[in-house]
């Protein structure tokens, strides 16, 4: 295949985790049928960025419903809101523009500061989109160069333009960048954000994958992308987080698109997937035979959170014989089949009726307190909750995981601290 960032027909294939179905494609019946896709990673030996080998096709992503919803971190938009109102240039008078919803908290924190002239580009109005489930998938596809400037040439091109959480879901990366490119004045700013796969590349985190994404960035691959859409880097920012850090560029347009230009620190990322494959195997014998030693020993074991993340830990680390259901409170999902696994998907008060001892956490891990607050009742019957996530402190992967909350605690934390906190550039 060719690189999806520098083009190079160097894209060595190093991870191949199977055939899966898309995960938001939720049964109604435990025998349904399912689509499948290739979910294989390969790492440029040119440019170093980590990549599926075969994107999902858009279309094929829609998901069959329209009540799904992303959460992105926001704890650092305020800082990020600030750093852009201090740039030279930047006025209360200046049009900030948006490219998807997620990018409406963003937004809103310009118009909370006087910055009155906003616009988001939209699925209907703007891209001729009907479909109301319809989302990021659809976004992506259609930010080309052509559709966006006749946005741009209707709205009036933005001063300031928000793109949070798509582009490393772009199936064709240039056409993308040079489409958000269309959107913004000569001269103006851009505010790009990616999820950081760092923290999940070093500490062997299989639940990364997924079929929506088809990049996944470290720093150092990310910095340099902006630059072929004619833009020059002012800064770029690492936000800290529990499982995978926030990536933020902001860069102002001060040229027309050009050829990609590959960076030695991008180049140097080479070999990091080579490892991270290298490990996934050990992982998943290791994760197995912890489940049916404690299955045996001790009893029945649940996940909590119907997600993508669910789908990936189950699917990819093979445990869907060793888990009774999937505890999930959202009303849309009862009664349904996890995807891949065919799980049933059951309210979390099952966790005390079917006898549940062990119940692992797959949902964000800053909010794993409160889950495990509002089931105190599991936990006081004898339960134990575990994380599916190496970063988090309660993670299953972590030594003795299962026989000694403290030292659990302890070694988690520690992988932590020396492996998922990011620095600013």
């Amino acid at each position: 295949m060719s690189c999806l960032v520098c083009g190079s027909s160097a894209v060595t294939q190093q991870l191949d985790v199977g055939r899966h179905p898309v995960s938001s494609f939720f049964l109604q019946e435990k025998d349904a049928p399912e689509q499948k896709f290739p979910l294989v990673l390969g790492q440029c030996e040119t440019c170093g960025t980590i990549q599926l080998m075969q994107p999902v096709p858009h279309e094929a992503l829609v998901p069959p419903y329209d009540w799904l919803f992303a959460r992105e971190p926001e704890g650092h938009l305020d800082t990020v809101v600030s750093q852009i109102v201090d740039l030279p240039g930047v006025t209360r008078a200046s049009v900030v523009g948006a490219l998807t919803s997620k990018d409406d908290t963003t937004v809103d924190r310009f118009k909370s500061l006087g910055f009155n002239h906003t616009w988001r580009v939209e699925l209907d109005q703007d891209l001729g989109v009907s479909n109301p489930a319809a989302n990021i998938e659809t976004v992506q596809k259609l930010t080309t160069p052509s559709m966006m400037a006749t946005i741009a040439a209707r709205r009036g091109p933005a001063d300031i333009l928000i793109v949070r959480h798509i582009m490393e879901h772009a199936e064709d990366l240039r056409a993308f960048i040079e489409g958000i490119a269309a959107l913004v004045k000569p001269g103006g700013i851009l505010m790009v954000e990616v999820p950081d796969c760092s923290t999940s590349l070093r500490l062997n985190d299989y639940s990364m994958i997924w079929e929506e994404h088809s990049l996944y960035l470290t720093p150092e691959t990310f910095a340099p992308l902006l630059e072929m859409g004619g833009f020059e880097a002012i800064k770029t920012d690492i936000y800290p987080l529990p499982f995978e850090n926030s990536l933020v560029q902001l860069a102002r347009k001060t040229k027309a698109p050009g050829p990609t230009n590959v960076h030695p620190s991008a180049r140097a990322q080479v070999g990091l997937l080579a490892q991270y494959a290298k490990n996934y195997e050990p992982t998943r014998r290791e994760l197995r035979a912890k489940l049916e030693r404690f299955r045996a020993e001790k009893g029945p074991i649940a996940l909590f959170g119907a997600g993508h993340l669910a789908c990936a830990f189950v699917s990819f680390m093979d445990v869907a014989d060793l888990i009774d259901f999937v505890a999930d409170d959202t009303p849309q999902k009862q009664n349904k089949f996890l995807p891949g696994s065919r799980l049933p998907i059951v309210p979390s008060a099952a966790l005390i009726d079917q006898g549940i001892k062990l119940c692992l956490l797959a949902l964000s891990i800053t909010n794993e307190d409160a889950v495990i607050g509002r089931n105190s009742e599991f936990t006081r019957s004898g339960g134990q909750f575990r994380s599916i996530f190496q970063a988090s402190s309660r993670s299953i992967f972590a030594g003795s995981a299962l026989s000694s909350d403290n030292c659990s605690r302890d070694i988690a934390m520690d992988a932590f601290s020396k492996n998922s906190h990011g620095t600013p550039r």
